[in-house]
């Protein structure tokens, strides 16, 4: 058995508390008690493993390890540059290329996580008024006891990173930095907006990439990935890339981490002790539209 990251370790390492022990300060939203777990232990044991019976089903297939296909084609490849990101504040000096693999790193967070799951099923609840699911991160079982949807489901999360990908080439990519270097992240980490309203019981599964949406994303405690793509954007063409850092006010700092908070299915991780109590506070009083961060592109 293996504990598997729905977020990278790589990634999970710049938000733990160095000043106390190295370990993460992470709030469960359900019992609202903060526990501090190591990161290699912060993820789901055997996640990304395939049913028991899949082999027998797929006998003659070379079925991919997926923690190692996704560390290798889509983690790896990102790690070196999300930390140059991360060290010059800057988004200077990235080639298209680059700028790809850094999207298709945005792209998998978005497509890998339970949440994204969670979210679905629950959104189809609502639909057809039945009973919300229990709030889990084990939305597909386990290998002895999968989900049917499981194998579908893990196995379509790089094709799924490298679709959405290509069509988030379009977006605009920005670096926003956050004050006091206290950027919350959630076990769902990919938080998206748009500037359409939408139905109180409604899920739009592709909000990501929706025209005049925005995502963001969370790669150190100072430093957020913010993606916005045009009304009129038009897949196949390539977004900008803006070059010097927007900084955050701290009510918009709030804003964001309320959000994180808010889509995550049960955990977020804090930089710092003592910040649960301001971001239970972010949680309940979201407020709607106040936060132009689109400005940035115009």
């Amino acid at each position: 058995m293996a504990t598997d990251h729905y977020i990278p370790q790589s990634l999970l390492r710049g938000f733990a508390d160095h000043e106390n022990g190295g370990n993460l300060n992470v709030l469960d939203k359900i019992s609202g008690r903060v526990f501090h777990p190591r990161v290699e232990d912060f993820g789901i044991e055997d996640f990304h493993t395939l049913s028991a019976n899949m082999g027998e089903i797929a006998d003659d297939l070379e079925l991919p390890k997926l923690e190692t296909l996704l560390n290798e084609s889509f983690e790896s490849p990102a790690a070196p540059l999300l930390q140059r990101v991360i060290e010059r504040s800057s988004l200077e000096g990235l080639t298209p290329n680059e700028r790809q693999v850094i999207i298709q790193f945005v792209a998998l967070q978005w497509v890998r996580t339970p949440g994204r799951t969670f979210d679905s099923r629950s959104a189809l609840a609502r639909i057809f008024g039945k009973e919300e699911p229990a709030r889990s991160l084990r939305v597909f079982g386990t290998p002895s006891k999968p989900d049917q949807l499981r194998d579908i489901g893990l196995l379509a999360i790089p094709i799924d990173a490298v679709g959405l990908a290509n069509v988030l080439r379009r977006a605009h990519l920005a670096l926003a930095l956050a004050p006091g270097c206290q950027a919350v992240i959630g076990d769902n980490p990919v938080i998206a907006r748009s500037s359409f309203e939408l139905p109180e019981n409604g899920y739009a599964a592709f909000l990501v990439s929706a025209p005049g949406s925005d995502a963001f994303l969370p790669i150190s405690p100072r430093h957020i990935l913010y993606l916005h793509t045009d009304v009129d954007a038009v897949r196949g063409s390539c977004g900008s890339t803006l070059l010097d850092p927007l900084h955050l006010s701290i009510d918009a700092l709030n804003y964001l981490n309320g959000l994180q908070a808010k889509a995550a299915v049960r955990y977020a991780v804090m930089p710092k002790q003592g910040q649960e109590a301001q971001l239970k506070v972010d949680i309940s009083t979201q407020p709607s539209g106040n936060f132009d961060f689109q400005r940035c592109f115009r």
